[in-house]
């Protein structure tokens, strides 16, 4: 495959290769690669991340990379590329054949790395690399100069038969339309209903990835191709087709479609060019994430409705003071009440889980179970909530099943897009300030930057949590919360309703009286 690249381009690859073996990794991963280029000093792609903000030994450092270059060593066992470099390399091979000179040079890789491996960059972005300006860089020449030309080896298509030409145009075009169409469809939904930033930004890469691998087919033989009144398949419609019965169900639909086109579009697309089809099937692969992550955040949005306020309990000596407790906070406003004991045996942790279940029922607020799934499903929990350091949402989840929420804790930007990706229900946000039950040291502290953060970030619910009190709650929300989960301003209060019901008006944005101190009838 050297015959693809520039010397200088299989250069960095080589050294890719040396840094990923330097670390005893398993895979050549994109950060290999990103290294290994500004490594290059007089190649195209360093001048680009120097002029965008980022010197190699900052490039290094964000991404906890030892100094010193790393020598390709021919002789040592080949090192395979992760499915995301590989990705990455499929990008630049489209950019490159943009381009009449066809080789894959080292500005075509970093094109690749802003396009498949945004997740890699982002501790580069946050040291100062303009990511979005370098991949307008990068990709205009591409838009405003394409030029659709053969690929490098001969062309498995016979064009010298015009109706197999003509017939794979067809096929082709109307894959790739479904598939537009289809991320469209989804994205529209996750823009104007949910409302999400962060999804946006995954489909709309998503619709980018997607058109610039179609340019690597030649746009005459599709356009040209292109018969829609002959399609035998334009007037057929099933049933299934012309109902919806809800937008949930349109997004399924689409993603289908989706999913469905670009299996098409690898296939057929073997005829044309394996990289292509390459790409069309790691693109695929994204589309199946996609569609956990957004039918997730909507079912999440289903399960928690307009909850806002969490209250969690545990710790206190005796059933009957865990029960009043729980009442006194429903009745206060709590419309979701946590669990979270420490240090009880399993069938006395049971035994009042149930009970909360009972009272949360009647009250008909949702009821999570700290730490436990497999106690939070015996127990008919509404989920459970697990911390960085408990088992996985994989995990929990073939414990739970597919329909008990599921919350994870997260303290930092990455841990909530991992998160996400793992598919939790909902986040813990913090924590935002000290808390009187959990001690925490300074550096702990993901503070009110960290919820400003996650406002900006994502809408799958979430709620801020630590610290939190009647005095600061306010704070809270400017920062970006609707959501906000407290203990000791509720539980330890002298009167734990009335604490309750005064962190909900603030909520709710109205005042609140002592006399109208709710009754809980």
């Amino acid at each position: 495959m050297s015959e693809m690249f520039t010397p200088s381009a299989q250069r960095a690859m080589d050294r890719a290769e040396a840094h990923a073996r330097r670390r005893n990794a398993a895979a050549v991963e994109p950060q290999d690669l990103l290294i290994a280029l500004v490594d290059e000093p007089e190649c195209r792609a360093a001048e680009l991340v120097a002029e965008f903000g980022a010197s190699p030994d900052v490039v290094r450092r964000a991404l906890g990379a030892n100094p010193g270059r790393d020598d390709f060593d021919g002789d040592q066992p080949t090192i395979p590329q992760s499915r995301t470099l590989r990705a990455v390399v499929g990008e630049a091979m489209v950019q490159a054949r943009a381009v009449r000179s066809g080789m894959i040079g080292t500005e075509h890789l970093l094109g690749g790395l802003t396009t498949e491996a945004t997740t890699t960059l982002e501790p580069v972005r946050k040291a100062g690399l303009d990511v979005e300006m370098l991949r307008e860089r990068l990709t205009r020449p591409i838009v405003e100069t394409a030029v659709p030309i053969p690929p490098l080896d001969v062309a498995p298509l016979d064009l010298v038969d015009p109706t197999r030409a003509v017939d794979l145009g067809r096929i082709l075009d109307a894959s790739a339309n479904r598939a537009r169409e289809g991320l469209r469809v989804v994205e529209d939904f996750v823009r104007f209903a949910l409302d999400d930033p962060g999804l946006t930004r995954r489909l709309k890469e998503a619709r980018h990835r997607l058109a610039e691998t179609l340019r690597g087919f030649d746009a005459d033989l599709l356009i040209g191709s292109r018969d829609t009144p002959d399609d035998v398949g334009a007037h057929i419609m099933t049933r299934a087709e012309q109902i919806r019965e809800n937008p949930r169900a349109v997004l399924v639909a689409n993603f289908k479609r989706t999913a469905e086109a670009l299996r098409s579009l690898e296939e057929y697309g073997k005829l044309v060019d394996v990289w292509l089809a390459g790409r069309f099937e790691v693109l695929r692969y994204d589309v199946y994430t996609l569609e956990k992550l957004v039918l997730t955040a909507v079912h999440s949005y289903r399960a928690l409705g307009d909850a806002r306020f969490m209250v969690l309990v545990g710790g206190l000596p005796t059933l009957g003071d865990l029960t009043w407790i729980v009442g006194e906070a429903l009745a206060g406003g709590a419309d979701v009440i946590q669990l979270r004991e420490k240090n009880l045996p399993d069938r006395a942790l049971l035994t009042r889980a149930r009970e909360v279940r009972i009272l949360t029922a009647q009250a008909r607020a949702r009821f999570i179970l700290n730490d436990r799934p497999d106690l939070a499903r015996l127990a008919g929990a509404d989920g459970v909530h697990l911390g960085q350091h408990d088992v996985t949402v994989r995990d929990a989840r073939r414990i739970t099943g597919p329909n008990l929420l599921i919350g994870v804790s997260t303290h930092e930007r990455a841990q909530v897009d991992a998160a996400a990706l793992a598919g939790a229900g909902y986040l813990g946000v913090g924590p935002v300030f000290p808390s009187a039950t959990k001690e925490f040291s300074e550096p702990e502290l993901a503070g009110l930057a960290f919820v400003e953060t996650v406002a900006e970030t994502t809408r799958l619910p979430w709620f801020a949590i630590g610290g939190i009190t009647e005095r600061n709650v306010e704070r809270v929300i400017e920062a970006g919360a609707s959501r906000v989960a407290v203990s000791a301003a509720v539980v330890k209060a002298d009167r734990p309703r009335v604490a309750a019901a005064r962190i909900r008006a603030i909520l709710d944005g109205r005042a609140f009286d002592d006399e109208d101190e709710p009754s809980g009838e």
